[in-house]
């Protein structure tokens, strides 16, 4: 809830992880799709990210094969770039 001192708003206000992918987020697709990879996905996504994101079930198309894909979106495009460098679940 607080990092450096501050208090993160959105945490506070329990609005920070959304339920729905929005159409203004930036998403990645991520190959994998399981309920324990997404759970430590949003931790680490908690932990060292700040603004609103969210993580859930896609469905795509890997080799002509439809495969069950984790999304993950971001708000803020920067979070995205920061989290396919350091997130270390990736």
């Amino acid at each position: 809830m607080m990092r450096n001192g501050k208090i993160n708003v959105l945490n506070a206000l329990n609005i920070r992880k959304v339920n729905f992918p929005a159409k203004h987020f930036v998403y990645v697709s991520l190959d994998k799709f399981n309920p324990a990879y997404v759970l430590r996905l949003d931790e680490w996504i908690f932990e060292h990210l700040n603004g609103r994101y969210y993580i859930g079930p896609s469905l795509g198309l890997v080799d002509n094969n439809i495969k069950y894909l984790t999304k993950v979106g971001f708000e803020l495009e920067k979070e995205i770039s920061f989290f396919k460098i350091a997130c270390p679940c990736i």
